[in-house]
């Protein structure tokens, strides 16, 4: 949609549709270049009312200001901000550190044992953070991408075991620029506070390099510092940052 006051894009998320049972819109693209756009905004209220749309999320660089306040005078509400790191020249970097973990393809028989660890990991992230979400559908929204990772066509997920058993997970894309993309990755609860973060992350960049990788981007949000502070120690930059936000539909009295 592009009128004199506003230039707007958004698509539906399949995914979470299904896991939430309505639908579920994403704002992919939001600029306002005129004083009509609270009035040509309307257009978008009018399609996602028609829809039953219960949820709609929109990412934002972070200097855009005059769409963040557009956003939450129509009743967004900011949620979180993401960092996107990177670790560029990888083939030039030294990841001789030894890690003692094995790293493979995930099959079948791994799924329980990643869908448990999917299930309870994620507790940073926007859709279990925002109080009018249910929590429980964010984790089963982590268990299936799991699970249905084994079939997409572009992602991987891989399994890192350790001491004789699952201690971590990587679902990672790799693009025709040489980018590995870090889609989804998590420790095992169990697994944490033993060593094993740096290790696994050392030995997945290992891994991305081997498969011919010349960088790799993932996104974490801010409020997860622990691993923030985990690819500070790796070296990898960090961009500016994003703003997410979300509406949801109100709860009917």
């Amino acid at each position: 949609m592009e009128t004199s006051g506003l230039l707007l894009e958004w698509t539906e998320a399949p995914w979470d549709t299904a896991i939430y049972g309505y639908p579920v819109l994403q704002i992919i693209r939001i600029e306002v270049i005129g004083p009509s756009a609270p009035d040509d905004l309307s257009s978008f209220e009018t399609a996602r009312d028609r829809l039953g749309a219960g949820l709609v999320s929109c990412r934002l660089p972070h200097e855009r200001l005059n769409e963040s306040m557009l956003l939450e005078d129509r009743g967004f509400r900011f949620i979180e901000m993401v960092y996107l790191p990177e670790l560029d020249d990888l083939k030039n970097r030294s990841l001789r550190e030894q890690s003692g973990l094995d790293i493979r393809l995930a099959v079948e028989g791994d799924i329980p044992a990643l869908r448990d660890i999917a299930g309870s990991a994620f507790r940073n992230e926007r859709l279990y953070m925002d109080p009018r979400l249910d929590a429980e559908l964010s984790d089963e929204r982590y268990r299936r991408w799991v699970h249905n990772s084994l079939s997409h066509p572009g992602q991987r997920l891989y399994v890192v075991t350790g001491d004789g058993y699952p201690v971590a997970f990587f679902i990672t894309e790799m693009f025709p620029d040489g980018t590995c993309y870090w889609h989804l990755n998590a420790v095992a609860p169990e697994a944490q506070g033993r060593g094993y973060g740096r290790r696994v992350w050392n030995a997945m960049l290992g891994q991305a390099k081997s498969a011919g990788a010349v960088r790799v981007r993932t996104c974490i949000a801010a409020r997860n510092h622990r691993v923030l502070n985990l690819y500070a120690r790796l070296d990898f930059r960090f961009p500016p940052p994003l703003m997410t936000f979300h509406w949801v539909r109100p709860a009917q009295p």
